[in-house]
């Protein structure tokens, strides 16, 4: 019995410690998303899907098994089973990066409605200018790395050819 106290104790402390850095996280990520514009992630970056760095959407199951065949040398029974599982994979991944990225855009809304809710109407106005500029600055960059990946994209790889033994 009198060690149930420390342990009551101990838990009271981590569940302390879990709400403190849970609020303080929150708090963080709020003031983020309040700096960022009011825009719909899935416009944002059209260009962020799943995939190596530089490379396009349409590219990534290509490169990824250009990667394991270079890497594993792999015989061509297994290149074709392997295939189907990158191209679905690859789709997946686009699926679930485009839902998170309309969730996301849903709760900055949200977030920038109560947010507006509470302003005065001068103030509101000066949010939705902060809003706007946001937005322009942003596009300003994306247009920026469109162009960046464009004069960067590659020409067409062929596949790597078998070294002879």
């Amino acid at each position: 019995m009198g060690k149930t106290w420390q342990v009551v104790l101990a838990t009271v402390a981590i569940f302390v410690a879990g709400l403190v850095t849970g609020v303080a996280f929150t708090l963080g990520a709020v003031r983020w998303i309040a700096r960022h514009p009011r825009v719909n992630p899935a416009q944002m970056f059209p260009y962020a899907q799943a995939r190596p760095a530089g490379a396009l959407p349409a590219q990534v199951g290509p490169q990824l098994m250009r990667s394991f065949i270079n890497q594993l040398d792999l015989t061509d029974e297994q290149r074709a089973r392997i295939q189907p599982i990158v191209r679905r994979t690859v789709a997946q991944l686009a699926r679930e990066r485009r839902e998170v990225q309309l969730n996301s855009a849903l709760l900055i809304e949200r977030m920038q409605d109560q947010i507006a809710e509470m302003l005065t109407p001068e103030q509101r106005a000066r949010f939705e200018d902060l809003i706007s500029q946001q937005r322009a600055r942003l596009q300003q960059v994306r247009q920026r790395v469109q162009q960046q990946r464009l004069d960067e994209q590659p020409g067409p790889v062929s596949a790597p050819q078998a070294s002879p033994n």
